[in-house]
């Protein structure tokens, strides 16, 4: 993330009289929740992560199982599993949301339907939608 400052200054001309305006200031956060990056020749576009948490897996352990032991989880019980709505207070919203991957590869089923084994890589992506 990073931050810009910029102060600029003008003179208005008005026929016979110039005004000066000072203080037009303004301010810049960047935190990369809007960049894309191109992945393949047609120009389509990759999502970009706000955020990534990375776990080691676990054999025999769930991938909520493990998030739960490192972090605080908030979450809703549905007919398909655990749906993350929280991680670290850092809470799903109508924008951005918690998906998480295994090895790379987004997974399709919830997190505490996935058991991961010894040399697994799971990370936890807060993704605009």
């Amino acid at each position: 993330m990073f931050y810009s400052l910029y102060f600029d200054s003008m003179i208005i001309n008005q026929g016979i009289k110039s005004f000066a305006v000072i203080g037009l200031l303004s301010l810049l956060v960047n935190c990369g929740c809007g960049e894309r990056r191109f992945h393949d020749k047609k120009g389509q576009s990759a999502p970009t992560d706000s955020l990534v948490i990375t776990l080691d897996g676990e054999t025999g352990k769930t991938v909520f199982d493990i998030t739960q032991k490192n972090h605080k989880v908030a979450y809703i019980e549905t007919a398909s599993g655990l749906f993350i709505k929280g991680i670290d207070s850092i809470e799903s919203n109508y924008q951005y949301g918690w998906l998480y991957s295994v090895n790379d590869s987004i997974a399709q089923v919830a997190a505490d339907k996935y058991l991961t084994g010894d040399g697994d890589t799971i990370k936890w992506h807060f993704r605009k939608f």
